[in-house]
């Protein structure tokens, strides 16, 4: 019988891509035509880091670029393009994606399963302590290829969760 942490351990986690950030920061502008501007963070926590799943920390440079978080399906009704911060320069991305984002732990998700094709299949609520169960049964229905986090608050895309 498999245990609910070895189906946890089947997950990744993943960032947006460093690559493809890489090439936006070096164009200076996003895939959508908007030009990158630089802002420093000055709260903490700060503003939740798509490249490194991580809260920006006080003094940090970032900026906020638009992504279309559907990125294998660009033709699906359900691929909406949004805001989201990366770090202004390049940064390791994340490195450990076989586990929950600890810096968004503390923050209520909107969980959404998806098909290849791109159909949205599923939706729920979940918070850091729950998070992993929850994409576990998103992810068991048949066609779920993978799972996007959003924050619940402004609806941005936060990640995305594949088996």
């Amino acid at each position: 019988m498999t245990t609910s942490a070895e189906l946890v351990s089947t997950l990744s986690f993943q960032a947006l891509p460093p690559e493809e950030l890489h090439r936006i920061r070096e164009a200076g502008i996003d895939d959508f035509g908007h030009h990158l501007r630089v802002l420093v963070n000055d709260q903490e926590p700060g503003t939740p880091l798509r490249c490194c799943l991580r809260e920006a920390h006080v003094g940090e440079r970032v900026t906020l670029i638009a992504w279309r978080p559907l990125e294998h399906a660009p033709d699906s009704i359900y691929a909406e393009v949004g805001p989201v911060f990366i770090h202004a320069d390049d940064c390791p991305g994340y490195q450990d994606d076989r586990l929950y984002p600890e810096g968004f732990r503390h923050r209520r998700q909107v969980l959404r399963s998806y098909t290849a094709a791109g159909d949205m299949l599923d939706t729920t609520i979940a918070d850091g302590n729950t998070a992993e169960t929850a994409i576990l049964e998103l992810l068991a229905a048949p066609d779920a290829a993978v799972v996007h986090s959003r924050n619940v608050q402004a609806g941005w895309y936060m990640f995305a969760i594949r088996r």
